[in-house]
């Protein structure tokens, strides 16, 4: 059950809504979420970019590694330790690039 029910319609110039878009923009946010935060008096900051990149890469390699794995484990009934313990240290680094953007 949705606990924001009421829903607002405004009307901004051209300035405005440019000046909202590149907000949406920067943030990565949503519209719903960007106006929250900001009636809220949360400070929005930018995406860094560079560092969504870098998270981006591992998850990718984590999840062919994790596909890779289960592969092996339903055909051999075996799993790759060493390629497991991968895995995890990659999921790791995520966590820790997750956290440098907080």
């Amino acid at each position: 059950m949705r606990n924001r029910n009421n829903m607002i319609k405004i009307m901004l110039n051209d300035k405005e809504l440019e000046h909202l878009n590149k907000q949406l923009e920067n943030s990565g946010l949503n519209k719903s979420v960007l106006i929250r935060k900001l009636i809220s008096g949360v400070k929005v900051n930018p995406v860094p970019v560079d560092e969504y990149r870098k998270i981006s890469v591992l998850l990718s390699n984590v999840t062919n590694d994790l596909n890779q794995i289960a592969r092996q484990a339903n055909t051999t009934d075996s799993m790759d330790n060493e390629k497991l313990d991968f895995v995890i240290i990659l999921i790791r680094k995520c966590w820790q690039q997750l956290r440098k953007l907080r």
